[in-house]
């Protein structure tokens, strides 16, 4: 990823708004290609725009910043922003008092490298690594577990992605975990299944997947009326979670 500058975006909103979104979707297909592949151009549309108007409040007008600001959405959600498990963003973003907008990205920049260099690891092992292990850890097992369902969960977890559970600490951790099953209650799915399925949702793409439009997908099948019963709602995202994660260890192991 360049380091962060360009030109001055002039009437954003008026005049460039096409222009930029046109090269944000070309530039976002080499980006992230496996995000755009699954998502399309539509609901990339949606993101960067989304983009867009969440880094002005911000204070981001300058190209290269707008940029990097959506950049970081593709890679942890577009929530990012809010989202306990990401409190290098949180921190710098929410910031007080004036602070120019290249020093706040040049600040996130590095907050980035030291957060990936924590959790991701070098040539990102410890993702590739919780990624292979969370592809073979059955959903099911854990929701049949007879035990306390989030000390369950917190376990699982550690186990699966020690790297990240060892940066966010069990106190965010369990924030988590009570934000998923919140969200499990939100959608009418008081199965255990159901519970972990969100929990795992939340830890893997972030706590504001429900209404991201990098995930869509999920909330097409939260949302389906025409599969209104929880249970068959469940099952589908479920199938399609399965999906994506193993199209995404392919794409790693390649």
């Amino acid at each position: 990823m360049a380091r962060i500058g360009g030109r001055q975006l002039e009437g954003f909103r008026q005049h460039q708004l096409q222009e930029f979104e046109d090269e944000m979707v070309d530039h976002f297909e080499e980006f992230a290609p496996r995000h755009w592949q699954v998502m399309g151009e539509l609901d990339g549309r949606r993101a960067i725009r989304r983009g867009i108007e969440q880094s002005m409040k911000y204070g981001f007008t300058n190209h290269g910043s707008v940029r990097f600001y959506i950049e970081l959405m593709f890679m942890f959600g577009s929530s990012f922003d809010t989202d306990p498990q990401h409190p290098w963003a949180i921190r710098i973003l929410g910031a007080p008092g004036p602070l120019d907008q290249m020093t706040r990205a040049d600040q996130l920049y590095s907050a980035m490298n030291d957060y990936l260099a924590q959790v991701s690891g070098p040539d990102h092992k410890y993702l590739k690594e919780a990624m292979e292990r969370l592809s073979r850890v059955s959903i099911d097992d854990i929701s049949r577990s007879g035990a306390n369902l989030e000390g369950n969960l917190l376990r699982q977890l550690e186990f699966i992605y020690p790297e990240k559970c060892g940066y966010l600490g069990e106190s965010v951790l369990r924030s988590m975990i009570q934000c998923g099953f919140r969200l499990a209650e939100d959608y009418s799915f008081t199965t255990e299944k159901g519970k972990v399925l969100m929990v795992a949702l939340t830890f893997a793409v972030g706590h504001g997947f429900a209404h991201d439009p990098l995930y869509n997908w999920i909330q097409k099948r939260l949302e389906d009326s025409r599969r209104r019963e929880p249970e068959k709602r469940i099952e589908q995202l479920h199938s399609k979670a399965l999906i994506y994660l193993r199209h995404i260890v392919q794409q790693e192991r390649a």
